[in-house]
């Protein structure tokens, strides 16, 4: 079965920017996070991007044909695990290689690799939504939204890239963290913002099925808790009836039930014959029929009534009428 981060990137990958700036963007987060430079023996150089992601893989290769004229030779290894692949697109000789770096800004006027994120290639939101798109494509996964905890996030080798990528996202207003587990991890928490996260790339798929998941949840959520709170107040009711029925019983037992006054006795009958009733019930029963709060009135005067004539202590009158 198709993991939710699986059919997250699926769909992303289908997304083609049309302004050579977001692909230039796109292309550079994806070189960035998945990408490599071999430099050979006889000078010739190659740049290789992998991932066990064919649609990653065809979508890098288009980008680069279509926007660049950059012929890449695609490569796929068999990894002998659970029939899972990996696929590589390479880009040889050293002219195209100069030049793919250039123009997507990892390679400086000076030659040098650069791993942070240049300001220049992230100006606008639709050319951050590619850069963050490219990343989570390469190295992203999201959880299950099935699970209880929701997250979401890209991992990366590169240290000064990470930190780019933590600025970009909270930047973008993601609320982004990262922590080391081998590898830098840029993670972002919570449904609400993750959802933010997917419709910003371009995952409206997973964005509503995150949303009508999140809803389903909380509305689980909402009937488990007040099924609770019933069942908490069913439970108090009761303990609350059964210390009725015995002080009740206590005062006939003693022949108490005379002094009571006849509203009084009448509620203590109906109580003894309707011990599990609630007072609202009981209010029902009575005649005339009377509201909840008239019977709480009275259970509480019959209550203070059977201190007096039997002598407790702490009956807690107060908490056996709710």
């Amino acid at each position: 079965m198709e993991s939710f981060s699986h059919r997250t990137k699926t769909e992303i990958a289908r997304i083609y920017p049309q302004q050579k700036c977001c692909v230039k963007a796109e292309l550079a987060a994806i070189m960035r996070a998945s990408g490599s430079l071999h430099i050979q023996s006889n000078r010739s150089s190659a740049v290789s991007i992998s991932s066990d992601s064919a649609p990653l893989i065809r979508k890098s290769m288009i980008l680069l044909k279509k926007h660049f004229q950059i012929p890449g030779r695609i490569i796929v290894e068999d990894r002998g695990q659970f029939n899972r692949r990996q696929y590589r697109l390479q880009l040889r000789g050293a002219s195209h290689v100069k030049r793919v770096l250039a123009e997507l800004d990892i390679l400086s006027a000076g030659s040098t690799l650069q791993s942070a994120i240049p300001s220049a290639l992230v100006r606008t939101d639709c050319c951050r939504a590619a850069f963050l798109r490219g990343a989570f494509l390469a190295r992203g996964s999201i959880t299950n939204p099935q699970k209880p905890n929701y997250h979401l996030e890209i991992a990366t080798e590169n240290e000064e890239f990470a930190m780019g990528l933590n600025y970009l996202m909270n930047l973008c207003g993601f609320k982004a963290g990262t922590n080391y587990r081998k590898e830098y991890y840029i993670y972002v928490k919570g449904a609400e913002t993750i959802g933010e996260f997917l419709r910003f790339i371009g995952a409206n798929s997973a964005f509503l099925a995150l949303a009508e998941v999140r809803v389903v949840k909380e509305m689980r959520n909402e009937v488990n808790r007040l099924v609770n709170c019933e069942t908490a107040n069913l439970e108090k009711a009761v303990r609350a009836a059964l210390k009725q029925v015995d002080i009740i019983k206590a005062l006939k037992a003693k022949k108490l039930l005379g002094k009571l006054p006849p509203n009084l006795r009448a509620l203590s009958a109906l109580r003894l014959d309707y011990p599990e009733a609630s007072l609202r019930e009981l209010g029902e029963l009575s005649t005339p029929p009377l509201s909840k709060s008239a019977i709480n009135h009275r259970m509480r005067k019959l209550l203070k009534l059977a201190e007096n004539y039997l002598g407790t202590e702490g009956n807690d009158s107060s908490k056996l009428n709710h």
